[in-house]
């Protein structure tokens, strides 16, 4: 009997971890994802800086005119996007 209560308590103690790392897991999931809106505010901060013409590190400067570069390609598809509908029509 003595056995079987240690085989039992082992895989208490197994479940008890195991649903404690899924805890964890699910802490550090939420974490990241705080930190990554964090890091999307410092962004966007960084961006309107750009923007307004006050932004003095050359780095970011050259990393912000990428995104500009972005945004202005993702206007021209849409550009284009909305042609082809008007011709559809």
């Amino acid at each position: 009997m003595d056995f079987l209560k240690q085989k039992k308590d082992e895989l208490f103690n197994n479940a008890e971890a195991g649903l404690r790392v899924m805890r964890l897991k699910n802490d550090v999931g939420e974490l990241k994802k705080e930190k990554d809106e964090l890091l999307k505010a410092i962004a966007i901060k960084v961006y309107e800086q750009f923007v307004q013409g006050k932004l003095a590190d050359p780095e970011l400067q050259a990393a912000c005119q990428q995104v500009k570069l972005k945004q202005w390609e993702i206007d021209e598809k849409w550009a284009e996007i909305n042609r082809v509908k008007s011709e559809k029509v």
